[in-house]
């Protein structure tokens, strides 16, 4: 079974946001990587959700060093 990985990057401001690596075992689109980042905790939907600047795919590497287990 082939693993998916996303970056959603939440961009507050030039100095404040963040990368949230997400995992999936089926390619997503942009909104449904941010819902499933949303319905697995990742984002909160008040607030980060809001303010997501891109979804990018990425490598398991990549992954990784974001912090995804």
């Amino acid at each position: 079974m082939k693993n998916f990985y996303y970056d959603v990057h939440v961009f507050y401001s030039r100095q404040d946001g963040y990368s949230v690596p997400v995992k999936s075992e089926w390619p997503l689109d942009e909104d449904e990587a941010i819902d499933f980042a949303r319905d697995n905790d990742l984002l909160t939907e008040d607030g980060d959700c809001n303010h997501v600047d891109y979804v990018e795919e990425i490598d398991e590497e990549t992954y990784k060093a974001l912090g995804g287990k």
